[in-house]
């Protein structure tokens, strides 16, 4: 079964084919067009993702979409029924007027069929299925509770349930626009930053805030969790409910919290202890949920996704603080990974009708996906083909890429590093990667300034050894971090000799490399350890400030040339500067 997933008109679009239950390929729309965090409907991606996937459009057996249009017409004002701009909104008015007849809600999904010759079924999904596929997609267990918060889908924005195998049992659901992922949105906007977007950058900037916080107090009170994990805010304080006002706080939040942070205006220990308290309320606001969630359900196993779970700082606290024993989440918990979790979700409740029909019970068990290199990859020849097309200089070909870029490093050097299928998500996990010596104690602020133009408190992250992890941090060694998800604290004793990997509070949003999925990734860390004794490189997205990552080798040498990288690896190719 051929399952082509897209999700458009959301912050990153993207597209993804799965394959008998297996991505054969997935790549956000961004990468190709180079237009960072594009919303246009993903006509390359889908037509890199078929090549790729040795298909057509043709043989695609159903259209997976990650937004359910239909829940949409349930609010539909009667007048818009009645005037048309053009007949294509027959597509929308008829059922809509049937449901108003009717007096019923729109079904989870819906497929429309024949609309266009030879096109496959498309299928609208609820947007929470999508990313209930999402969450499910590196969750070994059968039977798993399942949490999902974001800003908004269709009209949720959290969603309490349990999965077993193919089939979702909803216990709770939350609809805008009570929304703790607006929230959070609300203080980054209020902190001179850019909604659904820059939140990662309030959650960094938690760390610098001094322990005696007078707004943890007040911000706790904009928000109450309910005994059945439902929540509710103060709307008094807010307006992103209000269309027309682009503001997201109200005047009221202004008369509490104060005047808000222009952009690009200096931070204040104010605004440090703002995104501090917000932080702390998000942590606790999500611990009670998933509390509830554990008491409803007996389960002991936690699968999650939505934007909110971008939180790598909570994310790493989420057995110690909640009774679940374990959580599992993708690369891709933002709406960027629906394409994936849309096409997965849909191929497995194909799989369990097909296999209902033949009287076989359950469909298989789902594959847990242990990688996310799911995008393009260009062969070695075809990177030398590049460089010699652009007459770049000082190109060699080195016999051991993993050796070299080692001993590169160990000397001070900058790298760019591209090498095979590129990482599908918003972290780079090693084949599209800025690297650096993590003993530099200037490397963070190198980095920052010279490389990604970027503001100078953002943390880098360490990318290490998946052996070693247990000899760092703070947690047991088989402790796996494969997406760079989650945040843990380094031991103590290792804080001093990787300052340029190391947050203000003493932790790293970690990445765990393992040999089996990035195999040329991990013989460089090694061969760094043998040199140094430290099995930490640090470990960015190869793009600069406001660009996509790089996708093509054209695209990284145009960055490559525009930053303080020193050297650059396509492939097994080096080229200095």
């Amino acid at each position: 079964m051929k399952i082509l997933g897209i999700c458009h008109d959301v912050l990153i679009c993207s597209a993804a084919v799965v394959v008998d239950g297996r991505v054969t390929a997935a790549i956000p729309e961004e990468r190709l067009d180079r237009q960072k965090q594009s919303r246009v409907f993903p006509n390359l991606a889908i037509q890199r993702c078929l090549e790729m996937s040795g298909l057509k459009l043709t043989d695609i057996d159903e259209i997976a979409v990650a937004w359910n249009p239909a829940i949409d017409m349930e609010t539909i004002p009667s007048g818009y029924l009645t005037a048309r701009r053009w007949r294509t909104e027959h597509l929308s008015q008829v059922p809509a007027r049937f449901m108003q007849l009717l007096g019923t809600r729109a079904e989870d999904s819906f497929t429309v069929q024949g609309g266009a010759r030879s096109c496959p079924p498309i299928t609208y999904l609820n947007h929470y299925h999508a990313h209930i596929g999402n969450a499910l997609m590196a969750c070994p267990h059968e039977e798993v509770a399942v949490l999902v918060m974001d800003g908004r889908a269709e009209k949720q924005t959290s969603l309490l349930a349990v999965a077993r195998g193919a089939s979702v049992e909803k216990l709770c659901e939350v609809d805008f626009p009570h929304s703790l992922g607006l929230f959070y949105g609300t203080v980054t906007q209020f902190l001179g930053f850019k909604a659904d977007s820059d939140e990662w950058k309030v959650m960094a900037l938690a760390a610098f805030a001094e322990e005696d916080n007078a707004f943890i107090a007040p911000l706790r009170e904009l928000i109450r969790v309910h005994d059945d994990g439902s929540f509710e805010l103060a709307l008094e304080y807010f307006s992103f409910f209000n269309f027309f006002e682009r503001r997201m706080y109200s005047e009221r939040f202004v008369q509490r919290f104060g005047q808000p942070r222009a952009r690009n205006g200096a931070l204040t220990q104010r605004d440090y202890k703002l995104a501090a308290a917000m932080q702390v309320v998000f942590e606790e606001t999500v611990t009670k949920i998933a509390t509830i969630l554990h008491r409803r359900t007996g389960l002991q196993h936690l699968a999650v996704s939505g934007g909110c779970f971008m939180n790598s700082v909570f994310n790493g606290k989420i057995t110690e603080v909640t009774p679940f024993e374990t959580c599992s989440l993708s690369s891709c918990p933002d709406d960027s990974g629906t394409s994936v979790g849309a096409a997965l979700f849909l191929h497995a409740q194909r799989a369990a009708e097909r296999a209902a029909e033949r009287g076989e019970g359950a469909a298989p068990p789902r594959e847990v996906v242990r990688h996310s290199y799911w995008g393009p990859e260009f062969s070695d020849e075809a990177c030398l083909d590049v460089a010699r097309r652009y007459r770049l200089p000082n190109v060699e070909v080195v016999e051991d890429p993993s050796a070299r870029a080692a001993q590169d490093l160990a000397e001070g050097r900058i790298l760019g590093w591209f090498q095979g299928r590129m990482e599908f998500g918003q972290r780079a996990l090693g084949n599209r990667s800025i690297l650096l010596d993590p003993r530099r104690k200037d490397g963070k602020d190198v980095v920052n300034a010279a490389v990604k133009f970027r503001e100078g408190f953002r943390p880098f992250a360490p990318a290490i050894l998946a052996e070693r992890v247990g000899e760092w941090f703070a947690c047991p060694p088989e402790t796996r971090v494969p997406f760079m998800e989650r945040v843990l604290l380094f031991k103590k004793e290792r804080l001093e000799q990787v300052p340029a990997v190391t947050h203000a509070d003493g932790t790293g949003r970690l990445q765990t490399v393992e040999r089996e999925t990035a195999p040329r990734f991990h013989a460089l860390i090694e061969a760094f350890e043998a040199r140094t004794g430290v099995p930490i490189v640090l470990n960015t997205s190869f793009n600069l400030n406001g660009e996509p990552i790089v996708c093509a080798p054209e695209d990284a040498i145009r960055t490559f040339y525009t930053c303080a990288l020193d050297v650059l690896y396509l492939g097994n190719v080096r080229i200095a500067k």
